[in-house]
């Protein structure tokens, strides 16, 4: 499972902090058990993509730690979340549909 998210800089932030507070938060990601991989990607020199690999294990049904709420707010006082989807793999997609005919 895949969360993906874009962050937008906010107005006179800097970029510099803004990649290091994605950054960190990738690292975070990817200390919490289940998560097997975390990475940002510059869309443009003021948006940021993070896509977080997951069991099941992150997102908004999952308690953070004090330390990804850190993670996320260091990153939410430099930026703005403008997409935040959860994305499943085909297989499992087809595995929950089949759920609906039987």
């Amino acid at each position: 499972m895949l969360q993906v998210s874009k962050w937008e800089m906010k107005s006179g932030a800097s970029r510099d902090d803004f990649g290091v507070a994605a950054l960190n938060f990738c690292k975070n990601a990817k200390s919490n058990s289940g998560v097997s991989d975390a990475k940002f990607y510059w869309q443009n020199p003021n948006v940021v993509a993070i896509i977080v690999e997951h069991d099941g294990s992150w997102g908004p049904n999952v308690e953070p730690s004090g330390q990804t709420m850190k993670a996320f707010f260091d990153l939410a006082d430099l930026s703005m979340c403008t997409m935040d989807e959860p994305w499943i793999e085909a297989g499992l997609g087809h595995k929950r549909t089949q759920k609906i005919s039987s």
